[in-house]
């Protein structure tokens, strides 16, 4: 495996955030399909080639779904931090499988590409703690890199009461990359998006 810059033998391990509770879409988002493909491996495929080890994050009422299929490591939010989002599932994976950095990709992101994580992964050998893409001048912290560095200052936040990653990106040394393709950052939150950019495409 060639880590542009991180030099090889770097640990990165890819992070799946699939814990939230797909209340506007109605039904588990990490299930809704695209081209006969459930969303959440188009986020694992993207970031999987990048990756030393590939892990899930989820919660426990869909652990049981994903045990059936997903062939990476499969973890619960860590106990003090259950349910408390995707800052929680972020340091539950660093908490549990220590690297270099962490790849962070949600499961809600159909259109994701692995173009995107390797422009990432050429910033592993910068000396910044987050290396998060910015599109259309909207910042993207759910599709982005993390160095270790960042674990104690995610459990500070947690512990004060803070779920905002913003609140963590205010205290490290963040490399904001623009990036131009849009689509490939689409959320899908609802039916309505999901009617507009997969039924309709």
């Amino acid at each position: 495996m060639n880590f542009p810059k991180g030099g090889f033998g770097m640990q990165i391990v890819g992070v799946i955030l699939a814990g939230g509770e797909s209340r506007r879409f109605g039904t588990p988002k990490a299930f809704a399909k695209k081209e006969g493909k459930h969303f959440y491996t188009y986020s694992a495929e993207a970031v999987n080639p990048f990756a030393s080890k590939l892990v899930l994050v989820t919660n426990r009422k869909l652990e049981p779904l994903f045990e059936k299929e997903f062939t990476g490591e499969i973890t619960r939010d860590h106990p003090s931090y259950e349910g408390q989002g995707p800052l929680a599932g972020i340091y539950t994976a660093m908490e549990k499988y220590p690297a270099d950095w962490y790849i962070v990709s949600p499961i809600d992101v159909p259109f994701i590409e692995n173009n995107v994580i390797e422009l990432l992964i050429k910033y592993t050998g910068s000396d910044a703690d987050a290396v998060i893409p910015v599109v259309a001048g909207r910042k993207q912290p759910l599709i982005a890199l993390y160095h270790h560095r960042v674990k104690t200052i995610i459990k500070t936040k947690l512990d004060h009461g803070f779920r905002s990653v913003e609140k963590v990106l205010e205290a490290c040394k963040v490399h904001y990359l623009s990036m131009n393709d849009e689509k490939k950052f689409i959320n899908i939150n609802s039916q309505d998006d999901y009617k507009q950019w997969i039924m309709e495409e």
